[in-house]
């Protein structure tokens, strides 16, 4: 699992990377919800933002799919997120029924998710690397879960801003996570190639 982890590495920084560009623009447009005529701009411009963020990380979700054929679960499990991701991100664009309350929801469910799984997978990689930061982030995911669930009736800007603010958390986690991998894939690459010379 370390070695599939390490090979595909990049993909999780592009993920990484995606997650703060959309919480950096959700933070920015939380600021723009001020009026009425503002604050609907805003809110298109967060949905819009969303269906993008959707859509890459469902391709993702399939590039990994692809590159982990031979693994039966790790491939079934990444398809059917990425054609979930599609499909939701498709669905958001041409509903007319989507609200930012629907939005939080959605983040509620995938904080906590996502905390579940960085949580478990950082038991998993404990005896490869220092999987603390991995373990502390999904703590971190279940409580933001948690406090947006708690808040779900806040104020719209309040909401925005909060889901931004997550967005970047989990990106910079994730891009952490990633450098720590390519880092590990360098090292074991050195080892074989010391033990093939030898």
């Amino acid at each position: 699992m370390l070695r599939e982890a390490v090979a595909n590495w990049w993909l999780l920084q592009i993920r990484g990377i995606m997650a703060v560009v959309f919480g950096l623009f959700l933070v920015l447009l939380a600021g723009m919800m001020k009026g009425l005529f503002t604050s609907t701009i805003a809110m298109v411009a967060v949905l819009l933002i969303f269906v993008l963020y959707a859509m890459g990380s469902g391709i993702l979700s399939i590039v990994t799919a692809v590159r982990t054929f031979g693994m039966r679960e790790r491939f079934w499990a990444a398809l059917v997120h990425g054609n979930l991701m599609l499909v939701l991100g498709i669905w958001v664009f041409f509903s007319d029924q989507v609200t930012i309350l629907w939005l939080v929801w959605f983040m509620i469910i995938s904080a906590l998710a996502s905390g579940l799984l960085e949580i478990a997978f950082g038991r998993i990689l404990r005896r490869h690397l220092d999987a603390k930061l991995l373990e502390a982030a999904g703590v971190m995911s279940v409580l933001c879960s948690i406090l947006l669930f708690l808040a779900r009736n806040s104020r719209l800007s309040f909401l925005v801003e909060s889901l931004g603010i997550y967005a970047i958390f989990y990106g910079g986690v994730l891009i952490a996570l990633s450098l720590r991998l390519m880092g590990i894939g360098k090292s074991l690459r050195f080892h074989e190639h010391a033990a093939h010379s030898h």
